[in-house]
């Protein structure tokens, strides 16, 4: 390779060939089947991290026997535990609205009866 080429090539400032730009989506296809892969099995270890979590598992205990930084295991829990707040909120939100509005009604009938005469 020369050295006014790029990676692919490719001499800066020209465009691609048909064989450049087929290497560069095979590379781009190949980096995304890797990435995916990496987050499956990061997926994988935070549920495997849940299980021993809820089997009274503490994460210093995790992380030593997985050869794993502390933060590491952490990290995934604390991450989960956001991520189940946030869909308990959401959930919740639709009723805590419909509660408020329950709540306003009530107060102006309950003004409604104190203010009506005897």
């Amino acid at each position: 390779m020369a050295d006014n080429e790029d990676g692919l090539g490719r001499t800066p400032g020209l465009p691609l060939t048909d064989e450049q730009r087929d290497e560069l989506v095979a590379r781009q296809a190949r980096l995304n089947k890797a990435l995916a892969e990496v987050e499956a099995t990061q997926h994988e270890r935070d549920a495997y991290f849940l299980e021993l979590d809820d089997a009274g598992v503490e994460p210093n205990e995790m992380a030593k026997a997985l050869g794993l930084h502390r933060l590491t295991v952490t990290h995934a829990l604390t991450s989960h535990r956001k991520a189940e707040a946030a869909r308990r909120l959401a959930a919740d939100a639709p009723r805590a609205a419909a509660q408020a509005a329950l709540d306003r009604a009530q107060e102006h009938v309950d003004q409604a009866w104190q203010s009506s005469p005897d």
